[in-house]
């Protein structure tokens, strides 16, 4: 269940996540307007979400600009067009987003593998299957993508999509935590913890749990708080 719901809130996430541009001046937009114009997908892309990241939004020009790149096979439009149709429009369009994701999942892309991962873990315009979700989390994963590390943890702990192996968990969930990631902080601390893929040890969970805590992990902190009156 609170898998599920940290899927769903991922979802549900703010459009700035897909990587948005800075905001830009009236005169850098015009220069950006003549180059995206004359076809420079780079430039299609900065117009695009100069309009999404507007207030209030733009969509119906994001989306003209966004999918200009798109067209071209350039896969930061592609990631960003399935942004806009997978959280940045109402009613949203998951299915197009899953299109346009694969796409740029395809040529590499990390962030819309990840994302891909996440539509399949979910079944969000594709048939749901953990095992795809599983193949794309690695891919993003493998390219130090810190949320795929650690959702690929969860496929390892829960088995879904791969065998049930703690280790592979525990590995991926340290690879994650490198990187700062909260709650991946927190499952290495829970791993130390139960002795989950390594041997239990009392001060390295705690250690893990007070890292996590600091970066605002609320189990994290509720953690700590059991073992403290043990």
């Amino acid at each position: 269940m609170k898998r599920a719901i940290a899927i769903l809130m991922m979802v549900a996430g703010s459009l700035a996540a897909f990587g948005a541009t800075a905001q830009t001046s009236q005169a850098d937009l015009a220069a950006l307007r003549q180059k995206a114009l004359a076809g420079d997908p780079a430039a299609q892309v900065k117009v695009g979400m100069s309009y999404a990241l507007a207030w209030p939004r733009d969509s119906k020009e994001a989306i003209r600009w966004l999918r200009m790149a798109a067209d071209q096979g350039y896969p930061d439009g592609e990631y960003r067009l399935a942004g806009m149709l997978d959280v940045g429009i109402s009613p949203q369009n998951p299915t197009e987003a899953v299109k346009w994701y694969t796409l740029a999942a395809k040529q590499g892309y990390r962030d819309a593998q990840y994302r891909l991962g996440v539509m399949y873990d979910q079944g969000r315009g594709v048939t749901q299957s953990y095992t795809e979700a599983a193949n794309w989390y690695r891919r993003a994963a493998d390219q130090g993508r810190a949320e795929a590390q650690y959702r690929l943890g969860l496929m390892y702990e829960e088995g879904q999509g791969v065998p049930k192996d703690y280790r592979q968990a525990l590995n991926w969930y340290m690879k994650a935590a490198a990187q700062n990631r909260p709650e991946a902080e927190y499952k290495v601390g829970y791993f130390y913890e139960k002795g989950y893929g390594v041997t239990p040890s009392r001060d390295q969970a705690i250690a893990w749990y007070q890292r996590a805590d600091q970066h605002g992990d609320g189990l994290a902190h509720d953690a700590l708080k059991a073992l403290s009156e043990q």
